[in-house]
């Protein structure tokens, strides 16, 4: 079976980019039953909190285990390391961004503050190596368990392209939704037929998805399980498979490919703003940085009004309509 996760980071700010993330398992077990705890079966090597001496990868809903004062060392490990099950550990932030958002490569030509500063480190925080060592022992670790990451990638939404989805649907749920449709679109095509169960956090509050779905996926006839302000449990058929998705409150802490799509967005978001701080703090070295969501934002809107205004950066490029 496929065990699929759906995430975001970055709906509520008024700067930076939207992203919405997903990760996907392959495991043993039966789709119509609930499915086997990954955390339990990569318990040597992935832990659900934060390891006091640094021998496991701290994998959980990315509030959790990211934080402003703390760094990304944590959010940085984890997200690169199960990255690199797949493959190697980028070597810069354009190749990460290539191997997991390929979409937003060329979009970001067309904000200056999305342009890599000419003293970008990547990694971050951290040393390629000791990220790779735990790639290995991680992929040692799914190959015990039967447990292998099969997709792990995000859709990266820039300010312009985002008020442009809002202009056109005047709805923010609902431009939220669209977006992880496109996961959801990209999982039932490649994985529809293999056991496949996606789990959802509830995006944009949303307790209903059942006209969505049909909406979205008429190619595939709609089983309504159940529809509530906690949970919502849908099946898809088509052609003798059957993909069950469920949407519900907090996901990220009840399974790990949600955590790891909801880390994923975030970590996408903290080094797109990276960006975005440097561009600005080049221009105005006295301007302290911004993480994007409201209060500060408009702060920071202020500090640089004079000069974007000589720039000639408007509104919609750079400040979310909604």
């Amino acid at each position: 079976m496929i065990l699929a996760g759906i995430d975001e980071a970055g709906y509520g700010p008024v700067l930076g980019p939207l992203v919405v993330g997903t990760c996907a398992f392959e495991m043993e077990g039966d789709p119509a039953a609930p499915p086997a705890c990954l955390w339990k079966q990569l318990r040597k090597v992935v832990g659900k909190k934060r390891s006091p001496n640094g021998r496991t990868l701290h994998v959980n809903d990315s509030k959790i285990v990211y934080s402003a004062g703390g760094g990304l060392k944590e959010l940085e490990r984890s997200v690169l390391a199960l990255l690199a099950t797949c493959g190697d550990v980028p070597g810069d932030l354009h190749a990460l961004l290539e191997r997991a958002a390929p979409q937003v490569v060329g979009e970001m030509a067309g904000y200056p503050w999305y342009q890599m500063p000419a003293s970008e480190k990547f990694p971050i925080e951290l040393d390629a190596i000791g990220i790779r060592l735990f790639a290995n022992a991680l992929h040692a670790e799914m190959a015990r368990a039967k447990s292998h990451c099969v997709h792990f990638a995000a859709r990266v939404v820039c300010e312009g392209e985002l008020n442009h989805m809002f202009d056109v649907t005047r709805n923010k749920a609902n431009v939220l939704f669209s977006v992880g449709a496109g996961h959801l679109d990209h999982l039932l095509r490649a994985y529809g037929d293999k056991g496949l169960v996606i789990i959802c956090d509830r995006l944009g509050g949303r307790g209903h998805y059942g006209s969505l779905l049909r909406l979205m996926f008429d190619e595939w006839s709609l089983e309504i399980i159940e529809e509530g302000e906690s949970r919502s449990e849908y099946r898809l058929h088509r052609r003798g498979h059957a993909a069950r998705l469920v949407w519900m409150e907090k996901a990220e802490i009840q399974c790990l490919p949600v955590a790891a799509a909801s880390m994923l967005s975030k970590y996408l978001r903290e080094v797109m703003m990276h960006r975005f701080n440097a561009y600005w703090k080049q221009l105005l070295p006295e301007v302290n940085p911004t993480a994007g969501y409201h209060t500060d934002g408009l702060r920071f809107l202020a500090d640089i009004e004079p000069t974007r205004r000589e720039l000639g950066i408007g509104d919609g490029r750079l400040v979310r309509s909604r």
